[in-house]
């Protein structure tokens, strides 16, 4: 029975694999987005005067919306933008480089490994070094079925000036 029901897996899956190798499935009847293994090679680079950022997953999740998972390549010396804070919260995970964090008012050292979760309306963010390109990847997200907490502080702006 384990021989035939590791057969149908093996053929379910060569049969979700497009000419490029990208496994996926059909979007759920939940409303999620099809699951699915992305490469880079797969995804359309988004050119910044930062460095470059690849979304592999926007789509939401049958208890996520909005959700946003991708890699960043910041150039040397370089941000995203300055430290900023809103209603999703958010995982950050250094991957290549160093450079430094920023979250809620405290700096430190950001390098390979380290990994920043900012709760909701919580400022965060990350430079990379002047002598260093980073790279990490992003997980940010609201949940689905509940509303986002309200802002303590709508006084605050979303973006700190440089």
């Amino acid at each position: 029975m384990i021989k035939y029901l590791w057969l149908f897996l093996s053929l379910s899956l060569v049969s979700c694999a497009d000419e490029e190798g990208k496994f996926e499935t059909e979007r759920g009847a939940n409303g999620a987005g099809a699951s699915a293994i992305v490469t880079e090679a797969n995804i359309t680079e988004d050119k910044a005067p930062w460095g470059s950022f690849f979304p592999y997953f926007t789509d939401e999740t049958h208890v996520l919306k909005p959700v946003l998972v991708g890699v960043a390549k910041i150039d040397a010396g370089q941000e995203i933008h300055p430290p900023h804070r809103h209603a999703d919260e958010e995982y950050l995970m250094v991957t290549k480089g160093r450079g430094t964090w920023y979250l809620n008012g405290k700096e430190s050292v950001a390098k390979e490994g380290d990994i920043l979760f900012a709760r909701a309306w919580d400022y965060h963010g990350i430079k990379a070094a002047n002598d260093s390109p980073l790279e990490f990847v992003v997980f940010k997200y609201s949940g689905r079925h509940i509303d986002a907490p309200a802002d303590p502080q709508p006084e605050l702006p979303e973006e700190l000036a440089e």
